[in-house]
């Protein structure tokens, strides 16, 4: 979502008469977009931050400096003691607010006009996914998350408005659509009779714009549900791809960390998930090391590992974020090197299991989007979001291609184009 916010808020600027710079030394207005769901990427803000003092030197031209997005709404006394040279702290990353206040306070922007319905002017040299967002923030609070905190609680994006967003791009020749919410199954609990329409928003997506794959991201599985496997999931315009993220195997974490689903739930609609889109690719988030763990929970979170059969995994050790649940109510009294040792375990095994299923694709043609290439080769990313590294390829960039699959490696294919006969 923040590679979304900044995508937008970037092209507003250049709209707006600005120019994107590589240097900070360069520029004249510096935004800084801070993620603080892991300590890591906290720690690098803060180094980020220290880093830009010496653009504050007195020696003429000085950039504005602003810091927005989630370190800051928890952090605003420690960063305004910690980084004086920062001038403006903006609690979120939300384009339309952060557009608002540069208004207020960044000269060469005060006389602009609203420009949140522009037309994407998009890279003919490279094809990334494009986004649209659906729900900005989150109110499930998992004890151990920081989210909504950070972005606050959830706001749904209007209907009309993320339609208008995703046609933008379809015009501008986005091939693939990615539609995002921090759960965003929950579309619509927020607004009105409080009624998830999820199902309404991707049908609707499906109706009023042509792209032949459109992906969602991500789903609490507590609100995956039979109809949503039925009406959305097996789309064919849907991609295969499900990010369905587990946590733990024990039920007994599981209601300390209050994820609101159980190992039960969660088996029954994988393989709902599964038989309703027989060549789904079903990813996971998986956290070890929480406060509760025991070695025998940690037991069940590999057993389920085995049992399920994760096509891929995002893989974290628990790390206590400050003002949540967690942080509150236990003590992160586990050993550092006893987390890491079974995050060690845990990946090592995935990406084993993983490895295996991913070699089902060996052999195998899939379509593929080109999304960048050069005299060194060219990358393709299949509709479950996997990179396929290429030799070259005759098809352009952001259009469809068929390629065959050579190897599996770890996060990448290796592949082929290939030009099938009519």
């Amino acid at each position: 979502m923040n590679v979304a916010d900044v995508d937008d808020l970037r092209a507003r600027l250049e709209l707006s008469g600005g120019r994107a710079v590589d240097d900070p030394a360069a520029a004249d207005l510096v935004l800084v977009n801070t993620c603080t769901v892991r300590a890591k990427a906290e720690e690098k803000a803060y180094s980020f931050f220290g880093e830009l003092k010496r653009l504050k030197n007195g020696s003429g031209r000085e950039p504005l400096l602003v810091a927005m997005g989630c370190v800051v709404p928890r952090n605003r006394e420690s960063l305004e003691r910690r980084f004086p040279h920062l001038d403006l702290l903006v609690d979120y990353s939300d384009p339309d607010s952060v557009m608002d206040i540069l208004r207020e306070r960044f000269p060469p922007l005060a006389n602009t006009a609203d420009v949140s319905d522009y037309e994407p002017l998009l890279d003919p040299r490279h094809c990334p996914q494009r986004f649209v967002t659906a729900i900005r923030g989150c109110h499930h609070g998992c004890s151990f998350c920081v989210v909504p905190r950070a972005r606050g609680p959830q706001r749904d994006v209007p209907l009309s408005r993320i339609v208008q967003e995703a046609r933008a791009l379809e015009r501008a020749g986005a091939p693939d659509l990615t539609v995002l919410g921090q759960n965003v199954l929950a579309y619509g609990t927020t607004s009105g009779d409080r009624t998830p329409r999820f199902v309404e928003l991707m049908r609707t997506l499906l109706a009023e714009t042509g792209f032949r794959w459109i992906t969602f991201l991500t789903s609490l599985p507590g609100d995956l549900t039979d109809a949503i496997c039925e009406q959305v999931i097996a789309h064919p315009r849907i991609t295969p791809l499900l990010h369905l993220p587990v946590q733990s195997g024990s039920d007994k974490v599981l209601s300390d960390m209050r994820r609101g689903h159980d190992v039960d739930h969660y088996r029954r609609m994988a393989a709902r998930a599964r038989a309703c889109r027989p060549d789904l690719y079903l990813t996971t988030d998986l956290l070890v090391g929480f406060p509760t763990e025991t070695e025998a929970d940690y037991r069940a979170t590999l057993a389920l590992v085995e049992e399920i059969g994760f096509d891929d995994a995002f893989m974290f050790a628990y790390s206590e974020r400050p003002g949540t649940l967690a942080a509150r109510k236990y003590e992160d009294a586990l050993p550092r090197s006893e987390k890491h040792a079974r995050l060690n375990d845990l990946i090592a095994r995935q990406r084993e299991l993983g490895a295996a299923r991913n070699r089902r694709y060996v052999g195998r043609t899939l379509d593929a989007i080109i999304e960048h290439a050069d005299e060194h080769g060219a990358v393709a990313r299949t509709a479950f979001n996997k990179p396929v590294q290429l030799a070259g390829a005759r098809t352009a960039v952001g259009q469809y291609a068929r390629v065959r699959i050579t190897a599996s490696k770890v996060s990448s294919f290796s592949g082929e184009e290939v030009r099938e006969q009519q």
